[in-house]
């Protein structure tokens, strides 16, 4: 008898979060797509797995309200005949703050979106029942935490919880077969830059222009079949992090 694999995947309605769902529902994955206002990306996503054969669940939530994010396990669970063996909390908010001006709104929000909502969806995780191989965790991260800029204060702050979360959950959960690692993307896809502007600092990384959401997807699926890896950060940036704070081509 084989058991159905089923995966949750939160912002799944844009981006990365989008990519990596997609990746995963090519693998065979029954996925839970988790959006908060991206409804129009993750329906879109949604129709073209159910098109090409695969199963699907929208779900809808605001993980600036952590104390409800670990409900998607079950939620997701209970529509695809889980139980979840898959978790990727890809979700992020990236407002930007600094020591001197952040406020205890921006703070709260941004740590809410960016720690505490993974961290009690890993809780859920952990708490339901079990599957046959424990099950997988990924966490997305940002290489940018090695030269991190003061300008994005909360943010980064929300990034290196979650880094600390992610090697202390992968000791306590390993003994129920959990493995729990994360990936660190660079340069993937333009953020509030131009084309033109995002590609001129792409060719700026070591390795140059080429990076894109597959190698990211392509991560997140090793790390998913790694059975003996636990507790490790995958950075894909094309060698971005080695060019130092000040140096960054996005620093």
């Amino acid at each position: 008898m084989t058991t159905k694999k089923v995966a949750l995947v939160t912002g799944a309605g844009k981006r990365l979060g989008k990519a990596i769902a997609k990746g995963l529902a090519d693998q065979g994955y029954a996925l839970g797509l988790h959006y908060n206002s991206s409804v129009g990306g993750a329906k879109e996503l949604h129709d073209e797995i159910h098109a090409s054969g695969g199963q699907a669940v929208l779900l809808q939530k605001d993980l600036s309200q952590p104390e409800l994010a670990g409900e998607l396990i079950e939620e997701t669970g209970r529509a695809l005949g889980g139980p979840v063996s898959v978790l990727v909390n890809s979700a992020s908010a990236f407002n930007t703050d600094s020591l001197s001006d952040l406020t205890m709104e921006s703070w709260k929000f941004l740590m809410d979106v960016n720690a505490a909502a993974p961290v009690f969806l890993m809780q859920a995780f952990a708490n339901q029942e079990p599957g046959p191989d424990g099950g997988a965790i990924v966490n997305i991260l940002d290489t940018q935490m090695a030269s991190a800029s003061p300008e994005r204060f909360s943010y980064f702050c929300g990034k290196f919880a979650l880094d600390g979360a992610t090697r202390l959950a992968a000791f306590e959960l390993g003994p129920k077969g959990i493995r729990v690692n994360a990936v660190a993307p660079g340069l993937v896809l333009p953020s509030d830059q131009t084309q033109e502007n995002f590609d001129s600092r792409q060719k700026l990384t070591p390795m140059g222009p080429g990076l894109g959401p597959d190698d990211i997807v392509a991560a997140v699926q090793y790390l998913i079949d790694a059975r003996q890896v636990s507790g490790h950060t995958l950075v894909v940036d094309a060698g971005q992090r080695l060019m130092g704070f000040g140096n960054s081509p996005i620093g």
